[in-house]
C-alpha cells in the first residue's frame, strides 16, 4: 500500500492519481469552508477551487520536514476563504438556521463547548451562541479555531498552514477564546434579562383575579 508521499509523487506525474488525493481531504476541506461561510453552497464552490488550485499547483510541492501535505492543501484553502471574504462588503451571517448540521454533528463542535457541561438542548444553544460570537472576532482569529477546534489541526499544522510561528498560534487562540467567553458571558446575561423581561410583561398583562 503507497504511502501519502508516494501518491502524490505519481499525482505530480500523472493527474489521475490526484482523485485519491481528492478522496482523503474533501471532507476535511469541505467541513473547514462549511464552518467559515456557514453556506453548503459556498463551501463546494470553495472546496472546488481549493482542489483546482492543488492540482494546478502540485508540481511545486516538495515535502518539507515538519510540514504535511495536509497543511499545503489546508493553506490553498485558507486563501480562497480569504479571497471570499475580501470580494464582499459585507461578511456572511453565520446562522445555525442556515446551517442545522454546525449543531447536529458532532465532529463541528468545538472543545470549548464541551466544557461548559451542559445538557444536549442548553449545549445546543451554547454552540449557537458560539458561532455568532465567532463572528465577532477578525478573520485571522476565526480562521485559527476553525483549523483548531472543527478541524481538529494540531497547533503545529496551524502553525504551517498559516505560515506563522507555533506562540503567535498559540497567543492569538487564548486571546480569541477569553475575548470570547467574555462576550458569551455578556450575550446570556442580555438573553437571560430579557427573557425575565417578557414574562414580567406576560405576567402583568394577565387580568387580576377577584
Amino acid at each position: 500500500m503507497e504511502n501519502e508521499l508516494e501518491v502524490i509523487a505519481h499525482a505530480q506525474k500523472d493527474p489521475e492519481m490526484f482523485g485519491r488525493l481528492y478522496d482523503t481531504y474533501y471532507q476535511p476541506i469541505f467541513g473547514f469552508m462549511y464552518n467559515r461561510t456557514g453556506n453548503a453552497e459556498v463551501a463546494k464552490d470553495l472546496t472546488s477551487e481549493t482542489f483546482f488550485q492543488a492540482l494546478k499547483n502540485l508540481h511545486k510541492y516538495k515535502p518539507r520536514e515538519g510540514s504535511k501535505f495536509k497543511s499545503w492543501l489546508f493553506a490553498i484553502g485558507v486563501a480562497q476563504v480569504g479571497n471570499y471574504f475580501r470580494s464582499r462588503s459585507k461578511v456572511l451571517e453565520v446562522s445555525t438556521d442556515e446551517a442545522p448540521e454546525l449543531v447536529d454533528r458532532d465532529e463541528f463542535r468545538p472543545d470549548i463547548a464541551y466544557q461548559m457541561g451542559e445538557d444536549v438542548g442548553e449545549l445546543k444553544q451554547q454552540v449557537e451562541l458560539l458561532h455568532r460570537v465567532m463572528k465577532q472576532l477578525n478573520q485571522k482569529q476565526q480562521t485559527i479555531l476553525t483549523l483548531r477546534y472543527f478541524s481538529h489541526m494540531t497547533v503545529p499544522e496551524i502553525a504551517s498552514t498559516m505560515d506563522m510561528k507555533q506562540g503567535t498560534i498559540k497567543s492569538h487562540i487564548h486571546r480569541a477564546i477569553k475575548k470570547m467567553q467574555t462576550l458569551m458571558i455578556e450575550k446570556t446575561a442580555v438573553t437571560e434579562t430579557t427573557e425575565e423581561q417578557t414574562t414580567l410583561k406576560t405576567y402583568e398583562a394577565q387580568p387580576a383575579k377577584h
